[in-house]
Order: C-alpha cells, then structure tokens, then sequence
C-alpha cells in the first residue's frame, strides 16, 4: 500500500476537494485533512499501490463541514522517561479543547538545535479522552539533553505546547523520569 486518496462530491455529485496522504506513517487509521465549501459533501476514499488505484468506498452519509476557531489548550502534566537511546513521553490530554475535537498531537525533539516533529500513527487519536497519552521516541543519543514537547491538534489548528526537558542516560546507566 502507497497511499490513500479522498474526494468530497457536493450535492449534484461535482468533485470538489481531493487530498491524499501516504501510507508509510499509518497501519490502520490514516487522517487526511481535506479542505471543503461550506455546504454539505460526500466523501470516498480510494487506496493505491504499485498496481494502481481501488474502486471507491461507498460514499458517507452527507457532511455538513463547520469551521473551527477556538484552539485547543495545552496538554498538562508531561513527563519524559529516558533510556539510553530513546524516551518515554506521557502526557494528559487537554480539558479544553476548543471548538473541535482532538485529532493528534504534534510532538517535537531538540537536542538544542532545530526541533524535529515526531511522526506516526501512534501520534494520532481518534477520541479526545482525560486519560493519559503516551509516545515513544527513539533514535536519541546516550548522554544528550533533550527538550519534548507536545501539543493537541484539531480542525483550528496546533495548540501550545507542553515542554518538558530531561537527559539520555549512558548506555550503563538506566534512565530518568523527569516531569512538569
């Protein structure tokens, strides 16, 4: 598998948006953000491989887009359990999330250079929930000071972010939790 395109199809049956997203990042769930009029639309999906591209799903029940302005607060609580080569990062989700639901968490790592944006399907969630999140980050450096953080994601945009900074244990050492 290669990717995944959708198509939203306004009530006389014109195509009106596509997007497309690649399967690398995703096993099961795959979010495609797929930009809409304001009027009521349908949307197939299609999946593509080095063979080609499948028929079209059936088309979903008609979606009646709204726009969302409010951003999501900050997740609270994060906490960074390293190892030598990766780290642990929990975090409680957002009470407020504005005028949408979560849609993911967009998760950064520094070592003090530019922060790089953790990907994957586990960044993503499909329910806003008060239980605790958690990511795994590897491909860190023993002994390397790190800065995590992380914020919620939803149709209005990235929220703020929580940080939370912690140091890579020697490859003889265990880790540490450190938290806000």
């Amino acid at each position: 598998m290669t990717g995944y395109t959708a198509r939203a199809y306004d009530t006389a049956g014109r195509q009106v948006g596509e997007a497309s997203a690649s399967a690398a990042e995703f096993k099961r769930t795959a979010l495609i953000r797929l930009g809409v009029p304001a009027t009521p639309v349908t949307v197939t999906v299609t999946a593509r491989n080095a063979h080609g591209e499948s028929a079209p799903s059936l088309a979903s029940a008609p979606l009646a887009p709204t726009a969302a302005h409010t951003l999501p607060a900050a997740p609270t609580g994060p906490k960074l359990r390293t190892a030598a080569t990766a780290a642990t990062l929990a975090w409680t989700p957002p009470t407020d999330t504005g005028d949408a639901r979560v849609t993911g968490y967009r998760v950064t790592v520094s070592d003090g250079r530019a922060p790089v944006d953790v990907t994957g399907r586990d960044v993503l969630v499909t329910q806003p929930s008060a239980k605790g999140m958690f990511r795994v980050i590897g491909g860190l450096r023993p002994g390397t000071r790190y800065t995590v953080t992380v914020a919620a994601v939803t149709a209005a945009g990235v929220g703020p972010a929580a940080t939370v900074t912690a140091t890579t244990g020697s490859t003889a050492q265990q880790g540490q939790v450190v938290g806000n």
